[in-house]
């Protein structure tokens, strides 16, 4: 179902002229929490993510920023509120059509890599297309040239027939991009990409973060606590006890 949701206002009062390819509006997830009764994790958030802005989320442990990223990638169903992704009213679609939408709309980047052993680095951006029985050769075909495409931009063209013992950490956390972006995803979500690297590894990280979000024109939201890097977004918020301040 598609949905019409009116921008939030920026902090100059004006409204940008593109949707936003995430929208969140009051959103409230609560989990059980035994005796105590319920723990609120989201308390009444309102997000609005822009193709082209790359934004990052920092906040203490605990304080929600996990739950955000889980909902905004429709792993969880939020307790209350609306989540619309590229028009779509996620919290309207069942579960199998909110996994659909993390092949199509949502790129998910998460802290390990994650890579099959077997397969070499553009293997491992190819593999969702061959493992889909509808593809013919022409999509096979694009997808090898989109592969080997956005492998180059992540500066691992060279190393595209290379098998993950073969890649150094930061080579293998640049391949997980380069696939989450396979699909020319409307929004990227990021979790923790540094928090296995080191400085110079973590910052190369960062930058090519932003760089891929205004060349592929994707919404990135990246969860971090290298504040560091901070120069490198163009907007930053902080999360503390499931609201945004």
């Amino acid at each position: 179902m598609n949905t019409t949701v009116t921008p939030l206002l920026t902090t100059s009062g004006d409204r940008p002229d593109a949707a936003p390819a995430l929208s969140l509006r009051d959103v409230v997830l609560e989990y059980p929490d035994g005796e105590r009764g319920t723990l609120r994790a989201l308390d009444r958030v309102s997000l609005d993510l822009y193709p082209g802005v790359y934004t990052a989320m920092t906040g203490p442990s605990g304080s929600g920023k996990s739950s955000l990223l889980a909902v905004a990638a429709g792993l969880i169903s939020p307790t209350s509120g609306q989540v619309v992704v590229n028009g779509q009213d996620l919290t309207a679609l069942p579960k199998a059509l909110r996994t659909a939408m993390r092949g199509t709309s949502i790129g998910v980047i998460f802290q390990q890599p994650n890579l099959i052993p077997s397969l070499t680095a553009r293997e491992q951006l190819e593999l969702t297309v061959h493992l889909d029985r509808s593809a013919g050769r022409s999509a096979k075909r694009d997808a090898r040239v989109r592969a080997a495409e956005l492998l180059e931009k992540v500066d691992l063209g060279a190393a595209m027939d290379k098998r993950p013992h073969q890649l150094s950490g930061g080579q293998r956390q640049r391949v997980n991009i380069a696939r989450a972006l396979m699909a020319k995803p409307a929004l990227l979500l990021v979790d923790e990409p540094t928090s296995a690297l080191d400085q110079e590894r973590s910052a190369a990280v960062v930058e090519l973060l932003g760089e891929l979000t205004r060349e592929e024109g994707a919404a990135t939201l990246m969860v971090t606590h290298d504040v560091e890097f901070m120069d490198a977004v163009d907007r930053t918020l902080v999360m503390v006890d499931g609201r945004l301040q």
